[in-house]
């Protein structure tokens, strides 16, 4: 296979798994809503707009907006900081700690089921290849890259 057919392969393979229903159903649980409830559980329940726009990497006003769709959904509740009470303080509800806990079991079933089919030996290549491609993404070496990338892989790293 010459370059430029390994490289229209590399192409395709990453539309396919775009497109593939268990990757489909992850990248939708960790977007959005979801990715700002899962944030807060896993530092300590509450932060602030600011924080949470920087990390989504969304504006003030995108972050505003699924904080008031969460606030409706009863998943966080906003609070007043006690000094300064124009700064706001988001903070998970239960339920809302309900809702991550479903979405990473979920996500560890989907993650179980793609181990089984390939295989473990696979799962550690897949996993090394990736890593591989976050690492090359956190250099900067594209120019493209986001700041959450970092916090992110270290956070994933933690977890290990």
């Amino acid at each position: 296979m010459n370059k430029n057919d390994l490289l229209a392969n590399i192409v395709s393979t990453f539309a396919l798994i775009n497109r593939a229903d268990a990757f489909q159903a992850l990248q939708k649980k960790l977007k959005g809503e979801n990715i700002l409830l899962a944030r807060l559980y896993e530092t300590g329940g509450k932060s602030t707009p600011g924080v949470l726009a920087e990390f989504l990497d969304v504006t003030a006003a995108r972050v505003t907006a699924i904080i008031h769709a969460l606030e409706h959904k009863d998943l966080v509740e906003r609070l007043s900081s006690g000094a300064d009470k124009r700064r706001v303080i988001v903070q998970i509800t239960e339920k809302g700690k309900t809702v991550v806990e479903g979405i990473r079991t979920e996500a560890l079933r989907h993650s179980e089921m793609l181990m089984e089919k390939i295989g473990e030996s696979d799962t550690h290549e897949f996993l090394r290849i990736m890593n591989k491609i976050i690492e090359i993404e956190i250099s900067g070496e594209f120019n493209h890259q986001k700041p959450a990338i970092q916090s992110v892989k270290n956070e994933v790293n933690n977890d290990e």
